[in-house]
């Protein structure tokens, strides 16, 4: 008997102590906020919360810790305060430790952090919340949405977004989304960034919204590539859904996400849609598939929790006797007192406390608080879209602000997709072959440099001819085709080939630099050699030119004549040795006139010259005149003899366009056409009402143009590189005249294309370092040159063409040669009046001066040009001793002249006139 009453007295003690132990045993209660209903999510965070309960259960045990875990969701509600009101007050009478976790989506948390801050209850929230929202029981998981500003802002201005009339789109679902754009509008070094808002509806119903502003953003003539995404995570999958589907999704647009978890989206159709994807987000260190970062906040959120019991609890900074108990909480005296004051809750300040002074690393990285309630070493990630997936390029830390890695520099850089290029075939550009293997490529100038642009950038493209063939021509709905249509389609992304950048092009589409500068030129057929003429030494002189030298020349002979007539000096004894003789004889006949001057110009010599200045000034202007005549005749034949010449219907762009027996056209689609067509010069717009109005003088390819240069009487205006070419290939064509309006060509990319500025890059190093240059002497000077043509008859440019000799050349020797005969005129006019004057003197003054000039004037024009006439003697005995002097010499007797009587020498009548012929036989007398 005393053996059971002991044992049951030890089981009475042992029960009694189990339930001492119990009423002594600590509760600790976490009450989750959450304002959404999100089963898969839901299933994870019970699922953390069972894990948790575990881990807790087990620590305590072997911690002998003696609390007890107590974890209730609550799904919030706005219009169930006051059961909110009992709960929490619940909470507060039968709980030790009682904390609090908030995670909305959809709702602001303001006013349950309010109420829970009054109550003096430490809470921990997962959503990001504003600056001014937090109180000072709030500890917030996430970054605050002023740095998070101050995070995009940076990344802004690192790849200057939003500037330089760009505009940035934020697209945004909730309101407090709009405390992201804090930092971001204020202006910083004077500048700031152009935001357009675009809000989408949260009600799913409403969904064609977002799909409205796509179509926006898609439709716009200049639409904006820089799209900021801060919704939530199933709305960001919608939206990205139907982003795709209407072509935002591509290539030329940038996103940048924010507030999301990117890592859990279908990077894989991301990527091979070309789109450059950046997120800024909380990171989880722990790479668990399927591991959202709101978990990852979730357990960070309870680790805080467990860090901060347990410095509470067994750390000697916070002794258990200082705690005290709370008061007790009634809702319905919190209603009737209108204040939260009186709720003393010494636990809570305690707890707070503590939270400022705990570190450990977490899912989410370091987790440490301030004395803010925000995380001191929280690190933003900057991800970007990859191969691999979303990968980090980047951070972003209160202390540090942005750095970005040099991989992700160049990630951010390299273009990561298989571009489609459009081109259209012309030699030397783009020329098809066919490999050994039977399969077509392509190669050429433009492949080449493509080639070594793609190998730069560490891109791969596949390339095909534009679904019509041409360049790209506007019609009159405004609809493009070839290459530039492609292009305003986005059905390519590069056009390449002799592509000319031109304004009406450029407005539909992007051009990058140009690689290559040329002009307008005409290609025209070489004229055929001339057979040698055999009267070729008459064509340095034209017909013009020969003309007035025969006039010349017939004219000189008769003024000689003239002049000599009436010249008195011109006038000489017939007898060399007989000076007075009573016959003067005139040697400039008619006849000897003509010989005289043709003499003189063929530079032959004559036996007799002329004696008065009036002639001589004549003989000398002719001389003259027959010096520069024979020199420019004597080099222009040489010139003619050993330069071969080429006569050319048209010599430039001028001599084209006045001519109409030579049809002339352009590329029909190409940018000569749209030259000729848009220009506003007169002669540009002539010459573009005669193509327009024969549709037929436009060829639909360059080779089609060449053969009808060849065949036809047709010159074909093409660009000057590409005539180049054809020209050294085609020994029979020849290019015409210099250039017209400079023009470059490009690489033609779609409107906002983010490879236009990489590719520009990149040409403007390959013209620095001559590898352009390189290309152009393979393509142009060395590939597929059949033979070598003759350079004289290929650029009329660089040969040194003689031409005939016209008035406009030597015009003023015959002003000269008018000079001359003009002064000898007068010249011989004042000699005849004085001779005249003289012999009216030894007349006696018997006759006037008038009617003496009359006389001999009637001799000089009324003789029948005869070349004698008679002379006065002065006086009869020195015509005697004259006479008598030279029979002395003919007999050879020298001293008879010294026995001449002088008294025989008697004066003679000057009137009697004797004329005698040349030959010194009378013709005739007369009295």
């Amino acid at each position: 008997m005393l053996l059971h009453f002991i044992i049951c007295v030890i089981i009475c003690i042992t029960i009694s102590q189990q339930q001492q132990k119990q009423q002594r045993r600590s509760i600790v209660a976490i009450v989750l906020f959450i304002d959404y209903n999100d089963p898969l999510l839901n299933y994870h965070i019970q699922s953390l919360i069972h894990q948790y309960e575990e881990e807790w259960e087990i620590s305590s045990i072997y911690l002998q810790t003696n609390t007890k875990l107590q974890i209730e969701t609550i799904m919030y509600q706005s219009r169930n305060q006051l059961k909110l009101f009992e709960k929490l007050c619940q909470f507060l009478n039968t709980t030790s430790y009682l904390f609090a976790i908030t995670h909305f989506r959809y709702q602001t948390p303001i006013f349950i952090h309010t109420i829970l801050s009054q109550m003096h209850i430490p809470h921990i929230a997962i959503s990001m919340i504003a600056n001014n929202t937090i109180n000072s029981y709030t500890l917030q998981m996430q970054t605050s949405s002023e740095h998070f500003s101050m995070a995009i802002r940076d990344i802004i201005d690192h790849f200057d977004w939003g500037y330089n009339q760009n505009e940035l789109v934020f697209i945004y679902e909730k309101q407090s989304s709009l405390d992201l754009l804090s930092d971001v509008l204020r202006v910083k070094n004077n500048r700031q960034p152009t935001i357009i808002l675009k809000a989408l509806a949260i009600d799913t119903k409403e969904s064609l919204k977002s799909r409205s502003i796509l179509k926006e953003l898609r439709n716009k003539a200049d639409p904006t590539k820089k799209i900021i995404v801060a919704i939530t995570q199933k709305s960001l999958d919608q939206f990205l859904i139907d982003a795709q589907k209407l072509g935002i999704v591509s290539t030329y647009y940038h996103l940048l996400i924010v507030g999301v978890d990117a890592t859990q989206l279908n990077w894989t159709n991301l990527y091979e849609s070309g789109v450059q994807l950046t997120s800024l987000q909380l990171m989880s260190n722990k790479p668990i598939q399927n591991y959202r970062i709101e978990l990852a906040l979730m357990k960070d959120a309870f680790d805080t929790v467990k860090y901060i019991l347990r410095k509470l609890l067994f750390e000697d900074d916070f002794p258990k006797e200082l705690i005290i108990q709370q008061q007790e909480c009634s809702w319905n005296k919190m209603i009737t007192s209108n204040s939260y004051a009186s709720l003393k809750q010494f636990v809570g300040e305690r707890l707070l406390n503590i939270s400022r002074t705990i570190k450990f690393l977490g899912s989410s990285g370091i987790v440490d608080f301030d004395q803010g309630g925000l995380r001191r070493s929280l690190q933003l990630k900057i991800l970007d879209l990859s191969e691999q997936g979303m990968v980090e390029i980047g951070t972003w830390t209160n202390a540090n602000r942005l750095t970005i890695t040099p991989l992700g520099v160049q990630q951010m850089t390299q273009i990561r997709k298989h571009l489609l290029v459009v081109t259209r075939e012309e030699k030397p550009y783009v020329v098809r072959k066919l490999d050994s293997n039977g399969s077509i490529s392509f190669e050429g100038y433009c492949i080449d440099m493509l080639d070594e642009i793609a190998r730069r950038l560490n891109f791969n493209y596949s390339i095909r001819i534009a679904a019509d063939a041409a360049y790209g021509k506007e019609d009159e709905n405004g609809q493009w085709s070839g290459i530039i249509g492609e292009l305003t389609r986005r059905s390519a992304d590069l056009g390449i080939g002799a592509l000319t950048i031109t304004y009406p092009r450029e407005q539909v589409i992007d051009f990058t630099k140009p690689f290559m500068t040329f002009g307008i030129t005409i290609l025209f057929r070489k004229p055929l050699r001339t057979r040698p003429k055999l009267f070729a030494f008459l064509e340095p002189l034209t017909v013009e030119v020969w003309l007035f030298m025969a006039i010349a020349y017939i004219g000189v002979s008769l003024f000689l004549f003239s002049m000599a007539r009436f010249s008195p000096y011109e006038w000489q004894s017939p007898y060399s040795c007989k000076r007075n003789s009573e016959y003067l004889i005139n040697r400039f006949t008619i006849v000897n006139c003509f010989w005289f001057t043709i003499g003189s110009l063929m530079k032959q010599t004559i036996d007799y010259g002329p004696r008065s200045l009036s002639t001589r000034v004549l003989i000398g202007s002719w001389w003259f005149f027959s010096l520069i005549m024979i020199a420019s005749y004597t080099a222009n034949l040489a010139a003619f003899l050993t330069t071969k010449r080429l006569k050319s219907p048209i010599d430039d762009i001028e001599a084209l366009a006045k001519q109409t027996d030579i049809k002339y056209g352009a590329l029909k689609g190409g940018s000569t056409e749209q030259f000729f067509r848009s220009s506003k010069i007169p002669i540009y717009e002539r010459m573009w009402y005669y193509m327009s109005s024969r549709p037929e003088v436009f060829p639909e390819t360059t080779e089609e143009g060449i053969e009808w240069v060849k065949n036809r009487n047709y010159a074909f205006l093409l660009e000057s590189a590409t005539n180049e070419y054809n020209v050294q290939r085609h020994c029979e064509l020849m290019q015409v005249g210099g250039l017209i309006e400079s023009k470059s060509y490009g690489i033609g990319t779609t409107h906002g294309s983010p490879y236009r500025d990489r590719i520009s890059n990149e040409i403007l190093q390959l013209q620095e370092n001559g590898f352009l240059n390189n290309l152009y002497i393979k393509w142009w000077k060395e590939r597929n040159i059949p033979e070598q043509c003759d350079d004289s008859d290929i650029d009329q440019r660089k040969k040194s063409f003689t031409n005939e000799l016209d008035l406009k050349n030597i015009g003023g020797i015959f002003v000269m040669l008018l000079i001359g005969l003009s002064f000898s005129f007068i010249v011989t006019s004042l000699e005849f009046y004085f001779k005249a004057k003289r012999r009216r003197l030894l007349d006696g003054k018997s006759t006037t001066i008038t009617e003496r000039i009359k006389h001999d004037l009637h001799f000089a024009l009324c003789t029948n040009c005869t070349s004698s006439r008679p002379t006065y003697m002065q006086d009869k005995e020195k015509e005697e001793i004259t006479e008598k002097l030279c029979e002395n010499i003919h007999h050879s007797k020298p001293n008879s002249i010294q026995n001449l009587p002088r008294e025989t020498i008697s004066s003679i009548d000057h009137d009697q006139l004797t004329l005698v012929p040349i030959n010194h036989l009378p013709r005739h007398r007369v009295s």
